[in-house]
C-alpha cells in the first residue's frame, strides 16, 4: 500500500511538474493534473490540499532533480578544477539545445508568481544558492582569490544565459557565458 501512495505522488509529481514546465503555472489547473496523471481527485487532494502546495512540491521536485543532474554532469567533464567550471556552460548549452527547453523553470516560477512571500520563490533561491555553493568550490579548488565574489559574477552569468536561451531559443548565450567566464577565472588567478 505505501509503495501504491508513493508511487501516486511521485506521479502527480512529474505530471505536475511537466504541465506547469511546458504550459506555465497559471496556465494549469488542478482538473488537468488530475487527468493527465491518472489519479482520483481525492489522491491528489490527499498529497496536495492545495494548489500552492503542489506547486511549491513540484518546485523542490524540480529542484533536486536539476541540481543533481548539473552537478553530476558538471563533475563528469574536465580533469582539473578549471576545466570542470568552464564545462559548466557546456552542461547547460546542452540543456539549452534540447528540444524540450522552455527556460529555466525556476526563473519562469518566480516571473510568473508575483508573491514573492510563495514558496516558490524561495525553493528558486535555495536552488541558486547551491548553485552558487558548488562554483564556490570548483573556484577555490581552481586558485580564484575570492571564490565567494566569483560566484555571485557567475550566477550573473548564468543567469543571462538561461534569458538569452529562452528569448533567442538558441544555445549560443552559454558559449558567450563560457568565453566571459574563461576571462574572469584567468582575471582572479595567481597574483
Amino acid at each position: 500500500m505505501t509503495t501504491e501512495i508513493s508511487s501516486a505522488r511521485q506521479q502527480i509529481l512529474e505530471t505536475a511538474s511537466d504541465l506547469f514546465y511546458q504550459k506555465g503555472i497559471q496556465h494549469v489547473g488542478i482538473n488537468e493534473v488530475i487527468a493527465a496523471s491518472g489519479v482520483a481527485k481525492r489522491t491528489l487532494y490527499r498529497w496536495f490540499p492545495s494548489k500552492d502546495l503542489l506547486i511549491e512540491a513540484v518546485m523542490q521536485y524540480r529542484a533536486a532533480q536539476w541540481s543533481s543532474w548539473f552537478e553530476t554532469a558538471v563533475s563528469e567533464r574536465g580533469n582539473t578544477p578549471k576545466e570542470r567550471l568552464l564545462s559548466t556552460f557546456d552542461v547547460l548549452r546542452d540543456w539549452y539545445a534540447s528540444p524540450s527547453f522552455r527556460g529555466c523553470p525556476f526563473i519562469n516560477a518566480v516571473l510568473e508568481i508575483a508573491d514573492a512571500s510563495h514558496k516558490a520563490h524561495q525553493v528558486s533561491i535555495d536552488l541558486r544558492e547551491s548553485i552558487r555553493q558548488i562554483i564556490i568550490r570548483l573556484a577555490a579548488e581552481a586558485g580564484v582569490k575570492n571564490p565567494d565574489l566569483f560566484s555571485r559574477q557567475y550566477l550573473l552569468l548564468i543567469g543571462g544565459a538561461s534569458l538569452m536561451a529562452t528569448i533567442e531559443q538558441s544555445p549560443d548565450g552559454a558559449t558567450f557565458a563560457q568565453t566571459a567566464l574563461s576571462v574572469l577565472i584567468d582575471a582572479n588567478i595567481g597574483d
